[in-house]
């Protein structure tokens, strides 16, 4: 059993003053349009990087060490870290994507970083934005007053042995910055499952880390091809703007 729940069941979105949700995705697009769709947000977020002279989104976060335990394994995922009962050390930015301050409408993003569980040993990352819960409005970005106060999700699927895979991250409390979260996985689309709970445990000092779940995808896990066409041009951007003349204070997702 997991030690802590959510008091309700799945979230739905509600509608904010910004207006209507963002699709963020459809469950299956095809290669040519993913390709257009990437080169498009790949130029707009050059172009905002140029006009503000900093990262064009998730510029300002605070960083947390937290742990990570999985309590409700399922190893039928064919996914190493919810095989079996553990806690992992691990790293987590929280941020807002266009950088308002907090208690103006932005969307809320967290950024995952667990070491050891990527692609060679090395790190995974996965990426979550605030959301919807419902089948359909789990890939729907979720306009919010604080960063992470809401359920987020990873919008975009990935693929392991047994399918489909979409994670969500619920606040076990009401804070407008929580530092308990239960972890969720859905497969094929299907209903969420808690899996664990994440753990914010202290502050840390903001570091110029880059968080890409392509690159470092979760061990077990693969970006679908329209998925990577989709994320590969704006990330390409973002490595290229960390490394080439940007101040450092704005080097970090």
């Amino acid at each position: 059993m997991i030690a802590r729940r959510s008091a309700g069941g799945p979230e739905e979105p509600r509608a904010s003053p910004a207006g209507l949700l963002v699709l963020a995705a459809v469950p299956a697009i095809s290669e040519a349009a993913s390709h257009a769709i990437g080169a498009v947000l790949a130029s707009a977020f050059g172009i905002l990087a140029a006009v503000t002279c900093r990262r064009p989104i998730h510029a300002v976060g605070t960083s947390w060490d937290a742990v990570l335990r999985i309590d409700a394994p399922r190893p039928e995922l064919g996914v190493a870290v919810f095989e079996d009962r553990g806690a992992y050390t691990c790293t987590v930015r929280v941020s807002r994507t266009l950088g308002t301050s907090p208690g103006s409408w932005d969307v809320g993003g967290l950024a995952l970083r667990l070491p050891g569980h990527g692609p060679s040993s090395g790190p995974a990352d996965l990426l979550f934005a605030t959301s919807g819960t419902g089948r359909a409005t789990r890939s729907l970005l979720r306009p919010v007053r604080f960063a992470s106060g809401r359920a987020l999700t990873t919008l975009l699927p990935t693929t392991a042995a047994s399918g489909s895979l979409v994670f969500l991250l619920r606040p076990t409390t009401g804070d407008e910055q929580p530092q308990h979260y239960e972890l969720a996985v859905a497969a094929d689309r299907g209903p969420w499952t808690p899996v664990g709970l994440l753990d914010l445990v202290r502050r840390r000092a903001n570091e110029k880390e880059r968080f890409d779940p392509i690159v470092n995808a979760l061990r077990g896990t693969a970006a679908p091809s329209w998925v990577v066409a989709t994320r590969e041009p704006s990330y390409r951007w973002a490595r290229r703007l960390g490394r080439d003349g940007m101040r450092e204070s704005d080097r970090r997702f």
